[in-house]
């Protein structure tokens, strides 16, 4: 019985550290690759200090899965040269409002970039990119969505939302900054 609690209490840590995410750095220049494997193409070589978000702390072939802040672009690097700092807190998506009924049973949302930069917008798999002013709608099945919106030289941020049917959303990105 014993075995069996330390087995679920590992498993329901494992699911916790993993799927959080970081931001880091890159500690020697390094290749940044589309895939987890050093014969998989190169998408750019990343300078010593460069700023990443780390999508997990879980690898792949000892690879992390992040994202080049600077030029908001997805893949991997050696977990080797990557020093791993502040928790991304997870959001609850509460900028994300409930503006009416839908005549659909499935979720619509309405998404405005509000910014003067390419946004991109990650629905559990689905990957979506708006230009600048751009608003788009969405269907989406009911139920809960891990999300990641990101842009060039932006922290992404990511949380959990569920959609309800018969609903109608609104989201708007926007950029916030701080003064130092």
């Amino acid at each position: 019985m014993k075995t069996i609690l330390h087995l679920i209490f590992f498993i329901l840590i494992s699911n916790v550290i993993y799927s959080q995410s970081y931001l880091g750095k890159i500690t020697k220049q390094v290749n940044f690759r589309e895939g987890s494997n050093s014969n998989d193409n190169i998408i750019s070589s990343l300078k010593s200090q460069t700023q990443i978000f780390i999508i997990s702390l879980e690898t792949e072939n000892d690879y992390y899965n992040i994202i080049d802040i600077a030029t908001d672009k997805e893949g991997y690097v050696h977990k080797s040269y990557v020093k791993v700092g502040k928790v991304v807190n997870k959001s609850n998506g509460s900028f994300i409002s409930a503006s009416g009924n839908s005549a659909s049973y499935d979720a619509e949302a309405t998404i405005f970039n509000n910014t003067s930069i390419t946004m991109t917008l990650k629905l559990n798999s689905e990957v979506y990119r708006f230009s600048p002013k751009e608003i788009k709608n969405i269907t989406l099945n009911p139920g809960d969505y891990d999300f990641r919106a990101s842009a060039p030289g932006v922290v992404p941020n990511v949380g959990v939302k569920n959609f309800e049917n018969n609903r109608t959303y609104t989201w708007q990105f926007y950029i916030v900054t701080s003064r130092r």
